[in-house]
């Protein structure tokens, strides 16, 4: 292969994954780690890649929009991860918003021994918290998503107003130094709402989501209390985290 076409090919499996290690890269293309990080830095160089420790990302930093189904296939082994650590900090016999993604539902796997209020404006995750003899659930009303089966619109806003939580938990979509991001409008407004009506919120997000944006500013990060995440951010994030007292916990610690 050469190397035009092996740099394309790095590229394209960055841009589709977001990140990727040097050791995924390497047995992709059949070649040693050392010839990876050359090829890295002159992806760097040509400004179509960023390099982090191990590995690099994308520097297409629109986030990408994928379906239910296509989002609960992804990072299966890094959603376990964070979910665990979800059920180290939540407190037994407490309130929680969960919204509708799918790292919130990997947590809901893990919290099977707590005895939790749970509201949610997810029908899956309405189900899975079904299953589990000590929670009391309240579905929220709304406007039906037939794919993603959330519900949503102004009676659903109205409804999570009327609560206040201990926590409120939410899945990321796209995170940057500006705040919390999602791809539309409907979902943006409830996560908002939820996040108004919780006491200490509950970032999950894998090293993919951060520092990247989406169409609709769900909120700062001002007003996120914990993220709970995979790898280090970036020196620079970590600033503006601190600057914004967001308390980082990591999956490793």
């Amino acid at each position: 292969m050469l190397i035009e076409e092996r740099l394309e090919r790095i590229k394209s499996i960055i841009e589709e994954s977001k990140s990727a290690t040097i050791e995924v890269l390497a047995e992709a293309l059949n070649v040693s780690k050392d010839t990876i990080r050359r090829d890295l830095i002159k992806l760097e160089q040509q400004n179509m890649i960023r390099r982090t420790h191990g590995g690099a990302v994308s520097t297409n930093r629109e986030a990408m929009i994928l379906n239910y189904e296509q989002r609960s296939s992804r990072y299966g082994l890094i959603k376990e991860k964070i979910a665990q650590k979800v059920a180290e900090v939540l407190n037994d016999h407490s309130s929680v918003f969960f919204d509708s993604s799918t790292t919130v539902e990997a947590a809901i796997m893990q919290l099977g021994n707590k005895s939790l209020y749970a509201i949610t404006n997810s029908l899956t995750h309405a189900q899975a918290l079904a299953k589990y003899e000590k929670m009391d659930i309240t579905l929220l009303p709304g406007k039906l998503h037939k794919e993603q089966l959330f519900l949503h619109g102004a009676e659903t806003v109205k409804k999570i107003e009327q609560y206040n939580t201990d926590y409120t938990l939410l899945g990321v979509f796209a995170l940057s130094k500006d705040g919390l991001f999602i791809h539309t409008e409907e979902e943006g407004l409830v996560k908002r709402q939820m996040i108004s009506q919780g006491h200490t919120v509950i970032a999950l997000a894998d090293h993919t989501k951060i520092d990247t944006t989406g169409f609709f500013k769900v909120c700062s990060l001002s007003e996120i209390d914990i993220l709970i995440t995979d790898q280090q951010p970036e020196p620079s994030f970590v600033e503006h985290f601190k600057k914004n007292k967001v308390q980082v916990i990591l999956t490793d610690e």
